[in-house]
Formats: C-alpha cells, sequence, structure tokens
C-alpha cells in the first residue's frame, strides 16, 4: 500500500473513532500499530507477489552458477557487483533477487540493513552496460545503508498523528461543521506533500552516494535515462550480440557483429561533428556515445525542464525527475559529478513557440483539472448546510467540468499513427490534463509494475524507446483479474495500441484498444464511463435545479 493511500486509510478510520466518542489517545496507538504493521508485513507481501529468483548466499557473496546455467549469464557480473559495494558500505550482502521481466528497474526493501533485499530486472540486466549497472546497484545500496526504508516508514505516521491531534484537540462546538473537515483536508495535504518531499531527497541522497562510490555520475546519469524513458535498446542488445560472437567460435558471427560495431561507431562519430544544436553539446555527446538518438533525449529531458506542469507534477511524486536528478548530480561537487551529461544544456532549450504555448495553456489547463474537486467542496458545504438549491448547482457545475475534463484528457479524435514511441517524448502539449489520442506499435517487454503478478499494466517497446500502457476499467477487480489471467499471455507479443498520450511527468499511455498478434483485441471502457458519469451528474443537477426553481 502506499504512503497516500494508507495516509488516507488511516485518516478516515481516526476520524471516525473520534467521532464515536473514542478517548483521543485510541487513533494515534492506532496509527502506530497499522504503520507498524505494514513496515512488518510488507517484505513478505512483496516478495511473494514479485516473484523472483534468489540467488543463494555464501560467505560474502552469492552462488551463481545455478542461475547462470537458466540463461542469465550477466547475472555473475549482477552478484559480484553487489557483493563488493555492499562490503564497502560495511553492510553484509543483501539478499539478492532477479525478476523474470522485460521492464527495466530495480528496487530496495526489507525492514532493516540486516535483511534488505534488492531485486532487478531482467530487463535491467539486459539493458544497462556494466558502469550503467554498477552505478544503479550503488544506488541501491545507498539506501540500504542509510536505512531508507524505517525513515520513511516513521515518515508515514507524521501527517497521521498531526491530522488526529487536531482532531483531539479543536474545538467541539466546531464538530458538527465541515470547516474543520476541509481544514483537516488542507493540513493532510501538506504534511503528505512534506513526506513526499523526503521520499525525493532520500532518493537525491542515494544518487549522491552512487556517483561518490563508482566516481562515475555519467553512468547513473545515462542509467536514468534508460530506465525512465526506456532509451538504448538497440544499443544494448548490439552489445550483447558482440560478447556473444567473441565467446563463440562461429567467425561469421564474429564478423557480422564487428561490421555492425564498426557502422554504430560511424555513426557515434557523425553525431559528434556538430549534428545538434552546439548549446546542448555536452548531453548530445553524452547520447550519442551511448548509441541514444539526441534530439529525442533532449526532447524528454526538457519537458522535465522548461514546462510548468513539470515542477507541479514533481510536488505529488515520490521519486525527482530525470533532469533534477542530473543537475542534483552535476551541482554535489562530488569527484564524479557527471561531466558529460548536463541540465545546463538542456535548460538552455527553453525557448521556442511550442513552449510559449505549453506555459499559456497551463493555468486554464490547471483550473480544468481540478474544477470537479472545487464543485465537490462546494456541494459537501451544501449537503451541511442544507442548501439544496446550491447542492443542485454545484452538481451541474461538477458535472460540466468534469465533462471538459474529460474531453481534455481523453479527447474523441482519431489517434496520430506514431512511428518512434521516443518521437512522442518532446511532445509539450501532453501533460496530467491533456492527453494526445496516438497510435504506436511495437512488442510487449514486460509489466508496468514489474514481477507483480496482479498488474495489469503493460510496456510497449520498439527500437527507439518504451512507454507504459495504463489498463484501465470502470468495474471493481477488473484490473487485477486482467493482471493475472490476460497480460502472461500478452508478453513478448507484438501489438497495436491505441490510446492517450499524457505526461504524468512520467510518459504513459491510457489504453483504449489494444490489438495483439495472436488472441483477441484488448478494450478500456473507463473513458466511456467517465463521459457518460459526467453526463449524468450534469443533467440530474441541472434538472433538480430547474425544479426547486419552479417550487420556488
Amino acid at each position: 500500500m502506499s504512503l497516500a493511500a494508507l495516509t488516507a486509510l488511516l485518516a478516515a478510520a481516526g476520524a471516525l473513532l473520534l467521532l464515536w466518542g473514542a478517548p483521543p489517545w485510541l487513533p494515534f496507538v492506532l496509527a502506530v500499530v497499522v504503520v507498524g504493521a505494514q513496515w512488518a508485513l510488507a517484505p513478505y507481501l512483496i516478495a511473494w507477489l514479485i516473484p523472483a529468483y534468489e540467488l543463494p548466499r555464501t560467505t560474502g557473496g552469492y552462488d551463481t552458477f545455478e542461475y547462470d546455467v537458466r540463461g542469465y549469464p550477466r547475472t555473475r557480473l549482477l552478484a559480484e557487483t553487489v557483493a563488493r559495494r555492499c562490503r564497502e558500505a560495511g553492510v553484509e550482502p543483501v539478499r539478492l533477487g532477479v525478476v523474470d521481466d522485460g521492464t527495466p528497474n530495480a528496487f530496495t526493501f526489507g525492514h532493516t540493513r540486516g535483511n534488505a533485499r534488492i531485486y532487478v530486472t531482467r530487463g535491467l540486466l539486459d539493458r544497462l552496460d556494466e558502469r550503467e549497472l554498477d552505478a544503479v546497484v550503488s544506488h541501491e545500496v545507498g539506501h540500504v545503508r542509510q536505512n531508507d526504508v524505517v525513515v520513511m516508514a516513521i515518515a508515514a505516521t507524521v501527517p497521521i498523528v498531526l491530522y488526529y491531534a487536531y482532531l483531539a484537540l479543536r474545538d467541539s462546538r466546531q464538530q458538527t461543521t465541515v470547516v474543520p473537515a476541509l481544514v483537516s483536508f488542507v493540513g493532510y495535504l501538506l504534511s503528505q506533500l512534506v513526506v513526499l518531499s523526503l521520499s525525493r531527497a532520500r532518493e537525491l541522497g542515494a544518487d549522491h552516494y552512487s556517483c561518490r562510490v563508482t566516481g562515475d555520475g555519467d553512468a547513473l546519469c545515462s542509467a536514468l535515462v534508460s530506465i525512465g524513458f526506456g532509451m538504448g535498446q538497440v544499443d544494448a542488445e548490439r552489445a550483447s550480440r558482440t560478447t556473444a560472437a567473441h565467446a563463440g567460435k562461429d567467425k561469421g558471427l564474429q564478423r557480422a557483429a564487428a561490421k555492425e560495431e564498426r557502422r554504430a561507431s560511424r555513426l557515434r562519430a557523425a553525431g559528434l561533428l556538430g549534428i545538434a544544436d552546439s548549446r546542448q553539446g555536452a548531453t548530445v555527446l553524452a547520447a550519442t556515445e551511448r548509441g541514444l538518438e539526441p534530439t529525442e533525449v533532449i526532447g524528454a529531458l526538457r519537458w522535465d525542464t522548461c514546462t510548468p506542469w513539470a515542477r507541479f507534477s514533481q510536488l505529488f511524486s515520490t521519486h525527482p525527475l530525470v533532469v533534477r536528478r542530473i543537475a542534483a548530480l552535476e551541482d554535489s561537487g562530488l569527484p564524479g559529478a557527471p561531466q558529460r551529461w548536463s541540465a545546463r544544456d538542456v535548460g538552455a532549450s527553453c525557448s521556442g513557440p511550442d513552449l510559449d504555448r505549453a506555459r499559456r495553456r497551463f493555468l486554464p489547463e490547471l483550473v480544468v483539472r481540478y474544477a470537479p474537486f472545487l464543485a465537490l467542496a462546494v456541494g459537501v458545504v451544501a449537503w451541511s448546510s442544507e442548501d439544496w438549491e446550491l447542492l443542485a448547482q454545484a452538481a451541474a457545475a461538477g458535472g460540466l467540468a468534469l465533462c471538459v475534463r474529460t474531453a481534455l484528457q481523453r479527447p474523441l479524435r482519431a489517434a496520430e499513427p506514431t512511428g518512434r514511441i521516443a518521437a512522442l517524448l518532446p511532445r509539450l502539449d501532453a501533460n496530467p490534463a491533456s492527453g494526445i489520442p496516438v497510435e504506436v506499435r511495437g512488442h510487449v517487454t514486460g509489466r508496468g509494475m514489474p514481477g507483480y503478478v496482479l498488474s495489469p499494466d503493460l510496456v510497449v517497446q520498439d527500437e527507439s524507446g518504451f512507454v507504459p500502457v495504463l489498463y484501465q476499467q470502470p468495474w471493481p477487480f477488473a484490473r487485477s483479474i486482467f493482471g493475472l489471467l490476460r497480460v502472461p499471455d500478452l508478453l513478448e507479443q507484438e501489438v497495436v495500441v491505441r490510446g492517450w498520450y499524457r505526461r504524468t511527468p512520467a510518459p504513459v499511455l491510457e489504453l483504449r484498444e489494444l490489438v495483439p498478434a495472436q488472441g483477441r483485441r484488448v478494450r478500456g471502457f473507463a473513458w466511456v464511463a467517465a463521459y457518460v458519469l459526467s453526463l449524468v451528474i450534469a443533467l440530474a443537477g441541472g434538472i433538480t435545479w430547474w425544479l426547486l426553481m419552479l417550487a420556488g
């Protein structure tokens, strides 16, 4: 359960206890007990829901022989790297697992340093080179060394304890009014923002730790771009083919691999001769050396750097934006601070008519996104004061606002065919409030939450990058059932996906229709429910308002 969901659940339970006359100390005990139980049980639930092969531990290291036989020779490199970095950090070798999922990711969980686990996906091993893998492993070991799991578990109790303190100490004469509830919500939101800010700070701390111990901030930057935007797959596959060719005895494969590597080197050299804007020289250099398309990398990072939506959305995120992480490493003053990757170079591109349009649209889009919630707040006030006419007006206005919001997020015009998934990344007109109807082609490389057996979301990859595809339905349990029963049949299939591309701030594609190479097509109906619900609310509110006016 996420921190936000857990806090909301505890807030509701504690408020009910106080309203029912429970002693003021009981909600505090509830918060501590539930958060403590989550901290105690979460590692076992994660290990159960995300199956992984855990490498047997030996004295100071891991036994990789069995897993190598099963087809993942890079696991030996992973195990050696993790063992070395744990030794340098002064912690026991963590429980190391490999998740059989093509989505690149790595994460840390556990109770304390003594029983921490690091899980790495197959997609990460396939995609990153040795330097990048070392940087990512060091980042995760940094979380273990800093006891971040414990820190965030303690932090999760702070907003709820403050919320209960307010409920217990407020003036009893206000208990039947709605104002304290609204004030409590604002207090909860602000304290939750503080917890999210702490989470982002811990991520930056782990980045700095990785940079300090590896002395290679550039490797971490390129890994963040590869993981965050799915770039670099072609380069990784070429490196894998080259390694396999040299390991074997087939001279034909060796000649083909050498020819492909020479061609790639010529392309990289051509990219360094001034093809891109000189203001972005360092980042272009880093991108071309990694085998990435410089204009697409700059475009992806430009959204993070220049748009108002990026700065606003980051407030509600547990992780900093990729470009913010690069900037923090640049400004760290560490000996291994990045020299090739530069957030300042990307910042120099913050101009142009597309950015001007994005900035002009920000405030209207922000109003459209949150207007339904404002109408809901007015409706709650009207309900508490038994002002039925105001309630009907709020329903009519809220329904119309919800309809406009849905039309902006999920416009009904025809989908635009997209030749390269990475070509979507520079689109500044995509944001949490505005969607772009698109059609993409690729293969399903993994789940949105790697390895999680109930994850219904997919990751679709082409030669340029990947995009998470969100499966949304209006009825309960549909997502979990789809993740359990249908997703296994879709993995590694070629697919055509139509839906709405947004930045939230991560790139996502909400599924409207998915056509696999084999099997029946998949459709999402959440957009239909959103349109119907908004129109029903607007009509019900409008008709009720009209009838009340006639009666008055």
